[in-house]
């Protein structure tokens, strides 16, 4: 069986396995942990404690305890094992190869040292923004874009007027654009209404629109070419393919 106890107000969840773990197990963890991810975004950290580290009962759960990492492994900042076993040793180099995120052993007596580890690695303050570069040659302009961490509603309020100050009064212009979300985390709730349709606003087309973020551009690349509103819209893998394309 394995015991699930989160604490919202920390952002972390303990699993306390007391028996072989099954299936099931995870499955339960993932029903207590999932709605808490999808309504705060992420998770300061997962405690795995045992101070004698059960078995998995079968290789399809262990599969599936390193599927429950793995599909955590964007949203989960921190992962401490709390346990005497030489199981706990031997996680923290696995794990390190399914999750995006810092991995730590501790013994079974360490657990507030444990708790304390994620909430300190935690409390360094996340970048975020939205940048902008205009470059204008006659009536052609190219723009780029760099997005954050999770912008929020004062960011749209700083760079809005930096747009509307460097178009206003063009006609007809030649645009093409860069949007770079490689370090993008998303939107804050309010800043999730902000109207940053610029195409719209001004009434301008884009030519081209080169998205460069590898991974996030299935997560946020469909909102984002919605601030254009037109355009030929591709991904690239590095920056250098993408000003190539641009500039063809």
């Amino acid at each position: 069986m394995l015991n699930v106890t989160l604490n919202e107000k920390e952002s972390i969840a303990i699993l306390e396995p007391d028996s072989a773990l099954c299936e099931n197990d995870f499955k339960i963890a993932g029903e207590i942990i999932d709605p808490f991810i999808e309504a705060k975004g992420s998770l300061n950290g997962l405690i795995i404690y045992a101070e004698s580290f059960p078995s998995w009962d079968s290789f399809s759960s262990l599969m599936t305890h390193l599927k429950f990492i793995k599909e955590h492994h964007k949203k989960v900042s921190h992962i401490a094992f709390v346990s005497n076993s030489f199981v706990g040793t031997f996680a923290e180099h696995i794990t390190s190869h399914f999750v995006n995120a810092e991995v730590k052993n501790f013994d079974f007596d360490k657990l507030e040292e444990a708790k304390l580890w994620i909430k300190t690695g935690n409390l360094v303050v996340k970048k975020h923004g939205l940048s902008i570069g205009i470059e204008r040659i006659n009536q052609d302009f190219f723009l780029t874009f760099k997005a954050v961490g999770k912008l929020t509603h004062e960011d749209y309020v700083k760079v809005t007027p930096l747009i509307d100050a460097a178009l206003v009064g063009v006609k007809d212009p030649h645009i093409k654009a860069l949007v770079d979300i490689s370090e993008f985390d998303g939107w804050e709730l309010r800043a999730a209404w902000d109207d940053f349709k610029i195409g719209l606003k001004h009434g301008f087309d884009f030519e081209k629109i080169a998205i460069y973020g590898q991974d996030k551009w299935v997560e946020y690349g469909i909102n984002v070419t919605s601030w254009f509103m037109s355009g030929e819209v591709k991904e690239f893998d590095s920056i250098e393919n993408a000003l190539g394309w641009l500039n063809s």
